[in-house]
């Protein structure tokens, strides 16, 4: 399997592998009930034609890009599921706030469900998928991603709501986070947003390019592998995953550690012993997503870099909430976009924007 291969556009044929690859970036939720997700983008592609995936320099400098993305609560989305407009509408809104038509959707996060709002809205309004993301994998802040590392404005921004609110905002990137955080509670739990407006010549450097085509990749890997070590191999060669160890979950509880406050968590501690001769005890520390790993007392890696469980009977991803006293699982890390381990990508969505009194093993190490 080629690693770096790029995927060309997304049809009714590749949406189990990007529902799948999406679970694997998106490791907190990988299990949850995404069916309806699933069912609404196969339809909405069988129906539109496949979305054309695009990189940054292929488009027309001037071309307007604008990124689609959900904030807010998985669980409150799925209990209280979008009507089917909303990618549409809320692209549409930004455009109007903007005077001028966007020529490409790009992700927020190609990662949950994130992955695949960009291509309902560009498949309704038959425009192109851009083939990056601003994140990598999922970071719980709409302010959290290389798009505002590289100064690009995260506003004017749109958003509709699980009860049909239509709202503009025009603010800070820090300050437009808090204004959303502070909407989500009487919104339903989640807000579907157009936000980033920008040009595609800022795309080339500002995003993470390739991450579509890396989630179907990936998906693809896990929808068709049939041996556990056929996707380890897999994901080590399409995601550079690492295996940090594998064992039992003899330890799954409320952690002691208090989250940032700005951070919106359940703080969560899940203890791995390996089932070998030295029974190694992995420490995963978690607030929403898994944030860092200690093996015997001695960090081995942090966000923003990515950890996620596979679970060694059924070889799918196992999500925070569905992991359970005495699953079998393999922890897997999977290193960030270089742009986050930079002095200020540590400092946006290193172990201290979470509050955790840890430095990421780039920072420690020099």
């Amino acid at each position: 399997m080629n690693g770096d291969a790029r995927v060309p556009e997304i049809g009714p044929d590749d949406v189990d592998a990007l529902v799948a690859g999406s679970e694997f970036f998106g490791a907190s939720i990988a299990g949850s009930s995404v069916e309806n997700f699933r069912t609404w983008t196969r339809e909405v592609l069988e129906r539109r034609g496949p979305v054309p995936l695009v990189e940054p320099g292929e488009l027309d400098a001037d071309t307007p890009c604008a990124a689609v993305g959900i904030a807010g609560s998985m669980t409150a989305i799925v209990e209280l599921p979008p009507a089917g407009d909303e990618p549409a509408t809320v692209l549409t809104a930004l455009q109007n706030q903007l005077g001028r038509a966007v020529g490409a959707v790009m992700p927020m996060n190609a990662a949950t469900i994130n992955a695949l709002f960009p291509v309902l809205a560009a498949a309704e309004l038959g425009l192109p998928v851009v083939d990056c993301d601003g994140m990598g994998r999922i970071l719980p802040l709409i302010n959290q991603t290389s798009y505002a590392l590289a100064g690009l404005p995260l506003t004017p921004l749109t958003a509709t709501s699980a009860v049909r609110d239509l709202v503009s905002i025009d603010a800070s990137a820090p300050r437009a986070e808090l204004l959303i955080r502070a909407m989500l509670n009487t919104a339903g739990g989640w807000m579907l947003c157009a936000l980033y407006p920008t040009e595609a010549r800022n795309l080339v450097t500002a995003a993470i390019p390739g991450s579509m085509s890396r989630v179907v990749r990936v998906g693809r890997l896990l929808t068709g592998a049939t041996d556990h070590d056929g996707i380890v191999l897999g994901l080590r060669e399409t995601a550079n995953a690492t295996v940090l160890g594998s064992g039992r979950v003899v330890e799954l509880g409320p952690s002691g550690k208090r989250g940032a406050p700005t951070q919106p968590a359940n703080p969560t501690t899940v203890v791995v012993r390996e089932e070998r001769a030295d029974s190694r005890l992995i420490r995963l520390e978690a607030q929403n997503e898994l944030l860092l790993a200690v093996i015997d007392g001695v960090l081995a890696t942090a966000v923003p870099d990515l950890l996620c469980l596979l679970d060694r009977n059924s070889l799918r991803m196992k999500g925070l909430e569905r992991v359970g006293l005495g699953d079998e699982v393999d922890v897997l890390a999977v290193p960030a976009a270089p742009v986050w381990h930079s002095p200020a990508g540590l400092e946006l969505a290193g172990p201290a924007a979470f509050g955790l009194p840890v430095r990421h093993p780039k920072e420690r190490d020099g």
